[in-house]
């Protein structure tokens, strides 16, 4: 789970309680199913990237057309990952917030963004961020504990959390002292869009072709799919919603929340009182993880994105140049621009993430007619329930993008 869907889980249940727990039951088996999709097409044509599929089966100009669209999205992606990431550590070390009014804070940001890009430039291409990926995995299930912690302490509450799973659409929230409001369609936006990624979706079959999955272990990988992203991250969405319910909706300016050092109270009281501190810290340092983590897959599937659509090696190499190029061109382009773009961190992310809603049905319509077509599917055939709920997700992806196309747009350049 990336710091997007972490923020978006979690602003979800600070600022309108278990109103939304639905979402996350609504959205998990739509999920499952385009994620294994995804992989399958991967699964079926490891000598092919996803992009490569799109130029030859389809047309070239649609795989144009979503590069020009992709490239952007996941540069300000990344952006919005490293401003959470300076913000957990100015936050920690008690440096000025990125984007305060504070004396230094932009020269403080600059630094802390450049400084975090190199050194994981430095990991990715020394190798270093695979032998890191135990230490975040460790620091990602602490942190899913003490959601857990508080989540329970939350079911003391289990009538108002069932409630919150019969779907409904909560009034918009006013942020007070301010002409702003906290919008409940911009909330499921982002809820559903760092789930369903365009990022995700586009970019599983490469993963997929570089595991060596193969068709004959398709039925493996589903069962895989349906416990890691229904059951797991599923059960993890709900806790952070429950948690942020029960842990920051009560404060009086829930409403407000936005910023890094805030949301870290959700974990208050989650240790005994001499270990009190280590709740805010486990967030900060858990939120950091998966913010890198989610800034590495953004860059590395854009310079796949981009090598596959102009025909050249988009696998991970170490003598692969123009993939260590590109990687490196996007991050320190982020890192310069990250603190300029005046936005609190966790509303950047969540902004972000209903992005991804906006280009989600493009892909459904993509991932339909490759999965259907024989000529890339091969002997494999779609079963008419994974249509189904394609058809399903294209349905709700179409109606989440309609209802908020103009929110965002006036958001994003504000």
């Amino acid at each position: 789970m990336g710091a997007g869907a972490v923020a978006s889980f979690l602003l979800a249940g600070a600022w309108f309680r278990y109103d939304l727990l639905w979402v996350v039951l609504v959205m998990l088996p739509v999920f499952v199913v385009s994620v294994d999709t995804a992989s399958r097409i991967g699964a079926c044509n490891p000598s092919e990237g996803m992009f490569a599929l799109i130029r030859k089966r389809i047309t070239p100009a649609l795989a144009w057309a979503l590069l020009l669209i992709n490239v952007p999205v996941h540069l300000l992606i990344v952006m919005g990952q490293l401003s959470v990431m300076s913000s957990v550590v100015a936050a920690t070390f008690g440096l000025p917030a990125p984007g305060s009014d504070a004396g230094g804070a932009l020269l403080t940001d600059m630094v802390l963004s450049l400084a975090i890009a190199g050194a994981i430039l430095w990991l990715v291409f020394s190798r270093g961020f695979d032998r890191m990926q135990n230490v975040m995995t460790v620091m990602m299930v602490l942190m899913f504990f003490c959601f857990l912690l508080v989540a329970l302490r939350g079911f003391s509450e289990w009538r108002d959390i069932l409630a919150g799973l019969v779907p409904a659409i909560p009034p918009d929230l006013a942020v007070p002292d301010t002409q702003t409001s906290r919008s409940t369609f911009v909330s499921i936006t982002a809820m559903v869009g760092s789930a369903i990624a365009p990022a995700a979706l586009l970019g599983m079959p490469y993963l997929a072709a570089d595991s060596g999955v193969d068709p004959s272990g398709l039925k493996n990988a589903f069962r895989r799919a349906v416990v890691n992203l229904g059951l797991i991250f599923g059960a993890y969405a709900m806790f952070v919603v429950i948690a942020g319910g029960f842990a920051l909706y009560p404060l009086v300016h829930h409403a407000s929340l936005a910023d890094v050092s805030e949301a870290s109270r959700v974990l208050h009281g989650v240790f005994p009182e001499r270990l009190a501190f280590l709740g805010p810290v486990v967030f900060s340092l858990g939120l950091f993880m998966a913010a890198l983590t989610t800034l590495v897959v953004a860059a590395q599937v854009t310079a796949y994105f981009m090598l596959d659509t102009v025909g050249r090696q988009w696998r991970f190499a170490s003598n692969n140049r123009s993939y260590h190029i590109i990687v490196a061109i996007l991050v320190l382009g982020a890192a310069v621009l990250a603190p300029h773009w005046s936005f609190p961190a966790l509303l950047k992310v969540v902004l972000l993430m209903g992005i991804n809603v906006l280009v989600i049905p493009l892909v459904f319509v993509i991932l339909l007619y490759l999965a259907n077509s024989r000529d890339v599917m091969h002997d494999v055939r779609t079963e008419w329930w994974r249509n189904l709920i394609l058809v399903v997700g294209l349905f709700l992806s179409l109606l989440l993008a309609a209802q908020k196309i103009p929110d965002y747009m006036a958001a994003l350049f504000s």
